[in-house]
């Protein structure tokens, strides 16, 4: 629009979130990966930077189960002396009891209704909504654990449901005639060979997704500062000062902060924002998931029979063996710790972390010792200028921030994934842009 714009990195690295570690073997995505159909926003600008989309291959194996010390075939687990839920809860996997459940009270039809003020009633915890509907203490303790959140009453049903409902808009886009989505374990199997428009269900960047941000930061050259940590914004003369942690200082007419609230508020915003927006800034939560990247060089599950993957009640989690659809007998593998167990193995230094995350893999599966290497642990709590893996809604937030969080204060506007209104993921992140964008053009007339 001709106006002139320095973009400040806190970082010596672009692309925030989207981070491919291409000198990994394997090279695993440490954050957003994966593009829906309907991520318009992202399609065009991987066309627009020449960037090939494929058919993610990244199924899971199926999953094993180890609960209370025992290994227990899924398949027996309605019947297992172990399950301790109730009616028809009985037939349901642990591991899928809360996105089956937070499925079932979802009453969200569009992408919006989430903000509507007729579903507030849906802003409690997880453990309250479970509990308004009668189910288990043990359906409620699973639904805890593989929700990912950082806490039974940490998260806000109603964000959760926003997410699954724009994921279910996804899932639907441009499905071909009499396909399915088949649920699996850990989210929807990604068919390959059901292409609309070349795409798949789930598709990734060829070679990385950091090449599209590693893309755009090109695209726009020295307007992008890298280093410049920002300390101060400084609303009060007639220009906003923009003071950064190096001694050099930006003015402007205005003014994006694209980092998350966990970073904003340790910036000095002066004037301060007020009311709920400044609430939300200081109070608004973050999850935390810790992830640690292996690779399997032998098929450890033919010796001792059990399904490839697993969950378990102890603090690795879950173990997700990747099926890229080859015939090889070497596999990527991930584990993933979430809420509180993430937040006490990221006190492990990276070399401890590695050595915890294989030996009880060892020790729950005697027969994969020797067979498993630890290639990188990710913890985005632990990384500078980002902290935490993403936002998260306490329960009654959304109807007390969500709306008002987002107005510019002063000469700032305020982006990124947790400013999301109707899209999700690295689409969500695009969509906040545009937004902020288009205020600050209407702002400037």
């Amino acid at each position: 629009a001709g106006l002139d714009v320095t973009v400040l990195e806190g970082s010596r690295r672009t692309g925030g979130r989207v981070w491919t570690r291409f000198e990994l073997e394997g090279r695993p995505e440490m954050g957003a990966s994966q593009i829906g159909r309907s991520y318009s926003r992202v399609i065009a600008l991987c066309q627009r930077f020449g960037l090939p989309l494929i058919p993610e291959r990244r199924d899971i194996f199926p999953s094993a189960m180890h609960y209370r010390g025992q290994w227990i075939d899924p398949r027996a687990w309605a019947a297992s002396p172990l399950n301790e839920m109730q009616g028809e809860e009985r037939a349901i996997a642990p591991n899928l009891v809360h996105a089956l459940l937070l499925d079932r009270y979802n009453r969200l039809k569009t992408l919006e209704d989430w903000l509507d003020p007729a579903f507030a009633d849906l802003d409690i915890s997880v453990v309250e909504l479970l509990r308004r509907h009668g189910h288990s203490a043990q359906a409620i303790d699973f639904a805890t654990r593989s929700g990912g959140s950082s806490g039974p009453y940490a998260t806000s049903a109603l964000a959760l449901m926003q997410e699954t409902t724009r994921n279910r808009f996804d899932i639907a886009f441009g499905r071909p005639p009499g396909a399915s989505a088949e649920r699996g374990a850990y989210g929807f199997v990604n068919p390959r060979d059901q292409l609309v428009n070349g795409l798949a269900m789930f598709s990734n960047i060829e070679g990385g997704t950091q090449r599209l941000t590693d893309a755009m930061a090109a695209a726009l050259g020295d307007r992008v500062r890298t280093g410049k940590i920002v300390y101060e914004i400084d609303m009060s003369g007639p220009k906003a000062l923009v003071r950064c942690m190096d001694g050099s200082s930006f003015q402007a007419d205005r003014v994006i902060y694209a980092g998350p609230f966990n970073t904003l508020r340790r910036v000095q915003v002066r004037p301060f924002f007020e009311g709920a927006q400044a609430q939300a800034i200081t109070e608004l939560g973050v999850g935390q998931t810790t992830r640690a990247f292996l690779m399997v060089r032998e098929p450890y599950w033919e010796q001792d029979g059990l399904s490839p993957s697993f969950f378990t009640d102890g603090p690795l989690q879950q173990l997700w063996i990747i099926n890229d659809g080859s015939n090889s007998r070497v596999r990527r593998a991930m584990a993933v710790m979430t809420g509180g167990n993430a937040l006490r193995i990221d006190m492990m230094d990276p070399d401890t972390f590695g050595r915890f995350v294989v030996s009880e893999i060892e020790r729950l599966r005697p027969a994969a010792k020797g067979k498993v290497d630890f290639i990188a642990g990710m913890a985005w709590e632990k990384v500078p200028l980002i902290g935490a893996c993403r936002h998260l809604y306490a329960p009654g937030q959304v109807t007390r921030f969500a709306k008002p969080m987002i107005e510019p204060w002063k000469a700032l506007h305020v982006a990124g994934e947790h400013t999301r209104r109707l899209d999700f993921g690295m689409e969500a992140a695009l969509e906040s842009g545009e937004r902020a964008a288009m205020e600050e053009l209407d702002a400037l007339g």
